[in-house]
């Protein structure tokens, strides 16, 4: 109360300024803030504008990252492919560099297989070379003993002919065959009989005379007086065939056919050789069997040249034939031989 009392007295006029100060400093406060909402509003205009700008340039910003983010992909997918593209290269180029690899080693076995083929084939070639030049060699031993042995039947059959001759008897040989004939001149059976008439007794007599001195050279088991430096066992059989014409024989109480009546009489004529020399009987062939035999064919072997039915082809079909045959050894086995030893030879080159 007491300040109440002390505080000044205010006069009336001086309230009238102080009320004209606070509103002046208001209209000053006004002003200022209306300046200052100004300056705001203007900054705040400048403010959208920058924050426009900043948006576009944020927008054009996102589009520069996208097309550099795009730009990246592709980028980054092209080096990829790149990579890939390398990778596969690389193992292209490994698979050709394996495949190379391959190859030289195949081109390197192949050399090697020719070398060896080559090699091979030159031994064949000189193996072959030295067989070929042993079946030659084989081949002609063959063909000389087969000659030789040819060349002392034919000896035989000229040295039977040639003594047979000096004794009256003509005969005909046939080298090819190795045959000794006996034409019907020189030993005539009568018809339909296997009997010896005198002179034909007398023809085989001499033939088993001049067959005891011949084939004791050619056989084993007589005795060898008078053969050549040469002469050797070849003979397999000696056979004393019986040929008759080939007019049918009426069958009768002697003989049935022609191959009956032509056995008898060669039975007939080996019968009379054996009595007059039975050292024939002896004589062995390189088998150790027994050398002579017999054998009748009747009409079915006529002789070439005498096939008709003349009387002159009758007479020569009549025959008493004595055949030489070689041994198995230098006759079948030989020749079989021979020729597949030539059939060999034919393959080479």
């Amino acid at each position: 109360m007491a300040s109440e009392a002390t505080r000044p007295t205010v006069d009336e006029p001086e309230g009238e300024g102080y009320f004209a100060s606070v509103s002046d400093l208001m209209v000053g406060i006004l002003f200022v803030f209306l300046l200052m909402l100004t300056v705001f509003a203007l900054n705040f205009q400048t403010s959208t504008e920058d924050v426009e700008a900043l948006k576009a340039d944020l927008e054009a910003s996102k589009a520069e990252l996208a097309r550099l983010e795009a730009l990246a992909r592709e980028r980054a997918e092209a080096a990829e492919r790149a990579r890939r593209e390398a990778e596969l290269a690389k193992i292209e180029a490994e698979s050709q560099r394996r495949l190379a690899d391959i190859e030289r080693a195949e081109a390197e076995r192949q050399r090697r297989l020719a070398e060896a083929e080559r090699e091979r084939n030159a031994e064949l070639q000189r193996l072959l070379a030295r067989q070929r030049q042993a079946l030659l060699r084989a081949l002609d031993l063959l063909d000389r003993e087969v000659e030789s042995r040819q060349q002392a039947r034919q000896a035989l059959l000229e040295r039977m002919r040639e003594r047979l001759r000096e004794r009256g008897v003509i005969v005909q040989i046939d080298h090819r065959s190795g045959v000794l004939r006996l034409p019907e001149r020189e030993l005539r059976f009568p018809t339909r009989s296997a009997e010896l008439g005198p002179d034909e007794r007398q023809a085989v007599r001499l033939l088993a005379e001049v067959m005891a001195e011949v084939l004791p050279c050619f056989a084993l088991g007589g005795p060898r007086g008078g053969c050549a430096a040469d002469d050797q066992p070849l003979l397999e059989t000696v056979l004393v065939e019986g040929h008759t014409d080939k007019r049918p024989l009426t069958p009768d109480r002697d003989f049935r056919d022609n191959h009956q009546l032509s056995a008898a009489r060669a039975l007939t004529v080996y019968r009379a050789l054996v009595t007059d020399r039975p050292m024939l009987l002896a004589l062995r062939n390189p088998e150790e069997q027994p050398l002579l035999g017999v054998s009748g064919y009747g009409e079915t072997r006529p002789l070439p040249g005498a096939l008709g039915d003349s009387e002159r082809d009758h007479a020569v079909n009549r025959r008493i034939d004595i055949r030489f045959i070689l041994s198995a050894r230098t006759a079948e086995e030989i020749e079989r031989l021979r020729e597949e030893i030539r059939k060999v030879l034919e393959t080479f080159p």
